[in-house]
């Protein structure tokens, strides 16, 4: 069986976010699916506590064929990537999220995630 291919750590760099400011995004953008705490097997979204540094797909959440496969550890990187466009990024995902294209917005979410 040939070995699975994995997203590659994206060559970006990642602007300094504001943890206050992704905070607000958070409560706007994802908190009506996420949380940071709960039973991932019965959740509507994976929890995200702890999110940085954790194997994509790898909670009790049951995730799309293409989160399982895409093999990477979440860094601030692989959510700059992703948080752009969530589908193009990993196809197949469920989320149904379109992304956020300012850069600034997604360092502020990205900083609010990282310390949670």
């Amino acid at each position: 069986m040939p070995p699975k291919k994995t997203i590659a750590e994206p060559n970006v760099t990642v602007p300094n976010g504001d943890p206050a400011k992704g905070r607000d995004i958070f409560d706007q953008q994802c908190a009506a699916c996420h949380a940071f705490e709960g039973d991932d097997k019965t959740a509507s979204a994976p929890t995200l506590g702890g999110l940085v540094g954790r194997k994509s797909g790898s909670t009790q959440f049951p995730y799309s064929k293409g989160m399982k496969s895409a093999g990477f550890n979440w860094t601030e990187k692989h959510l700059f990537m992703f948080l752009k466009n969530p589908s193009k990024y990993v196809v197949g995902t469920k989320m149904a999220f379109a992304g956020l294209e300012n850069e600034q917005e997604r360092a502020d979410l990205i900083a609010y995630l990282a310390n949670n």
